[in-house]
């Protein structure tokens, strides 16, 4: 059962949105109602705030995981590719999920048992809300002890920042961190250590009513942290060196973009995931601005 308000929809006017089809021009209206509250979303302007896997020299770099790759399909005299004389374009695609870009887990990431995010997964527009978080050195607690220079994304930030918000959002949480260049798309994770949540934050995010958790690192946990994976237990009610756990409808997704043109507050977001048997799957979150009716 959700334990954040329901999200109905009060009334729709379906169609292409500036669709000019026999002399009528059609547009995109859509009202929700969360608890009490009426809301107009504009589903004509979906905000794409995923790092999309790609197969060139862009590409990002997390834990020196090789880069995805593609290849065209050879089976006998057939070649999956136009350039080469081919038919059509037909390739086999090899990519980690957890590293080559954005994408989504669930608590099957640390269990024995193989859950599949996709079994997990099962709202399609979740109220959420977006906050921009300045990460810093903190004496917050974290398990492993952080180590001379690491900053994080703390208890005391997160508070402020939500303190202003508006609970009816309170389905998905979508934290962009600062500074927020685009060179997010493609950087070296391996150079620097990125910025990752304190315990004490995450033990705040998993008492509030969020579902689904989205941020711009590559893990909520320091990438080096002797395999503990502390925040993600958090997150998903599992005790350190437990490798079981019941099945939890909370997600994580990690390596997204929120770039600058997008203003922190409200937003429905649509959590799409490729239909991988995994625990995790590369992802598109689409944010959807929304107004007070």
């Amino acid at each position: 059962m959700r334990n954040y308000p329901a999200l109905m929809m009060r009334s729709a006017s379906v169609s292409c949105p500036a669709l000019l089809v026999n002399g009528w021009v059609y547009e995109m209206k859509v009202q929700i109602e969360i608890g009490t509250n009426r809301y107009s979303v504009n589903i004509a302007n979906p905000l794409d705030i995923s790092i999309p896997v790609r197969f060139d020299d862009f590409q990002l770099s997390v834990f020196g995981t090789p880069p995805a790759q593609m290849k065209p399909l050879q089976a006998g005299s057939f070649i999956g590719a136009v350039s080469q004389g081919g038919s059509c374009n037909c390739e086999t695609y090899t990519i980690t999920p957890h590293c080559n870009g954005t994408h989504t887990e669930c608590v099957g990431h640390i269990t024995g048992a193989r859950m599949a995010v996709t079994d997990v997964l099962q709202d399609t527009l979740i109220p959420a809300t977006v906050i921009t978080i300045k990460p810093i050195a903190s004496t917050e607690k974290y398990d492993p002890v952080p180590a001379a220079g690491d900053v994080m994304i703390t208890r005391a930030a997160l508070i402020e920042k939500l303190s202003a918000t508006n609970h009816d959002f309170f389905g998905a949480l979508i934290i962009r961190t600062t500074p927020n260049g685009a060179d997010k798309i493609t950087r070296d994770y391996n150079a620097a250590m990125p910025a990752y949540f304190t315990n004490d934050a995450m033990e705040y995010i998993a008492s509030l009513p969020f579902q689904h958790l989205l941020v711009d690192t590559p893990s909520v946990d320091r990438l080096d942290d002797e395999g503990k994976l502390s925040n993600h237990r958090i997150f998903w009610g599992v005790a350190p060196g437990v490798q079981e756990s019941a099945p939890s409808p909370r997600t994580i997704t990690e390596l997204i973009y929120v770039p600058d043109n997008i203003s922190d507050g409200a937003y429905i977001l649509n959590l799409q995931v490729a239909p991988f048997r995994a625990d995790a799957s590369p992802s598109r979150p689409v944010l959807y601005e929304v107004k007070n009716d």
